[in-house]
């Protein structure tokens, strides 16, 4: 017995060129479900964030970037007199929202509803629309599925509406809409990555200077994500709760964490909060050493800042659990030269970077082992890919598959 192992790489993904399979496939699966041509697409990539979790709302830097699985919106404009999105997921129960009474519901949809929303409020008219959701990006894997639903769904109503918002604006419409309608305080890391991943690029984000600059992924490394089947609910109160520990350090320091230093922490009393602070304190200088060290590709200094992320991010910041511990310990024993929790926490992923003359063997060996230690786990190579964008059906109608 193996472990799932999934290889998403292609050339498509190689070259930055669409992932025109997949983009049919969707199409296909619209027009049979919906019974009518689609009109309208956008395509979405998940991210891996390589370094800097829970920074990104402390003022701190991350190191995100887009991956080649993707989010595909296929929509189709309705004739109809009722001001509803008639609302479909490939994995979950159909719905539909009413235009003029857009609130959370308590489900998925909540995430669609704050993005339509937020477009009414800067004066988007939206028609009626029969809307599907595909693609293969893992729900709840720590990969961002929300956030790449969300720039996936903005960017397909603004072409609906005949109308661009500037790319910055539609980061905050997308981390409002998860704040106020999914109930989620996060960031805007994963929507800033998203929507402004490069192929073959990561991104090094300022986060209190709203900026990102790119840095090349070097070819000499392969990213693994292993997810561990196990699914977080940030709602549900950890995330929020971590959020709350930091903005009680910040106001102890009188400074945003993501700008103190380790001295600066000198004056929390509370060991907890302190713990806290230090992770988000480390793990943003930690961002500029990696990055600096894939620049350089010293592996070494790759190994050591991975192992002390995860490290704090299981005592520090405790975010972690036994699932995603172990799976960090097997890549390293599997020969990775580093790996880490990666997202949100409470579950979701592992991030390891694997010389590529190791690619094989790494399989082989987590191939082996992965079915006796997790059954649930699915290994995943991923490529650094373009952010989300709209799709003009023609672009993909006549191509061969």
């Amino acid at each position: 017995m193996s472990a799932t192992v999934t290889n998403v790489n292609s050339v498509d993904a190689l070259s930055g060129e669409l992932p025109r399979e997949l983009l049919q496939s969707s199409l296909a699966d619209f027009e049979h479900w919906a019974d009518c041509r689609a009109t309208h697409l956008s395509l979405a990539p998940g991210r891996v964030n390589l370094m800097g979790d829970h920074t990104d709302y402390a003022d701190g830097l991350t190191l995100p970037m887009g991956v080649d699985l993707f989010t595909v919106i296929v929509g189709a404009v309705d004739n109809v007199s009722e001001q509803r999105v008639r609302l479909s997921s490939e994995h979950a129960t159909e719905t539909s929202l009413d235009l003029e009474s857009l609130r959370p519901m308590g489900d998925w949809s909540d995430y669609v509803s704050g993005v339509l929303a937020g477009l009414q409020e800067r004066g988007f008219a939206i028609p009626p629309m029969t809307i599907r959701v595909g693609g293969n990006l893992p729900l709840g894997s720590g990969l961002s599925s929300s956030a790449s639903l969300e720039m996936g769904m903005a960017l397909l109503i603004e072409q609906v509406c005949g109308r661009e918002l500037d790319p910055y604006e539609r980061v905050l419409l997308c981390q409002s809409a998860e704040q106020d309608y999914a109930g989620v305080p996060c960031g805007f890391m994963d929507q800033h990555a998203v929507g402004f991943a490069e192929s073959g690029k990561a991104l090094i984000l300022d986060c209190a200077a709203h900026q990102s600059r790119t840095i090349s992924v070097p070819s000499s490394l392969r990213i693994a994500v292993i997810d561990s089947g196990v699914r977080h609910a940030h709602s549900e109160g950890g995330y929020g709760e971590r959020r709350m520990q930091v903005e009680r350090a910040t106001q102890i320091t009188g400074a945003p964490l993501g700008k103190c230093s380790l001295s600066d922490l000198d004056q929390i009393d509370d060991p907890l909060i302190k713990r806290r602070a230090r992770h988000v304190v480390t793990d943003s200088e930690r961002v500029e050493t990696l990055a600096q060290a894939l620049s350089t590709d010293d592996s070494t200094l790759i190994s050591q800042i991975m192992t002390e992320s995860h490290r704090s991010l299981k005592e520090d910041f405790e975010i972690s659990c036994p699932e995603i511990d172990e799976l960090v310990d097997l890549c390293g024993s599997c020969g990775a030269l580093g790996a880490r929790m990666t997202g949100g926490g409470f579950g979701g992923s592992v991030v390891a970077l694997v010389a590529a003359t190791d690619v094989e063997s790494f399989s082989a060996e987590l191939g082996r082992q992965l079915p006796q230690q997790n059954e649930r786990a699915v290994l995943r190579w991923v490529l650094p890919a373009d952010g989300a964008r709209t799709i003009a059906l023609q672009d993909i109608s006549d191509q061969p598959t």
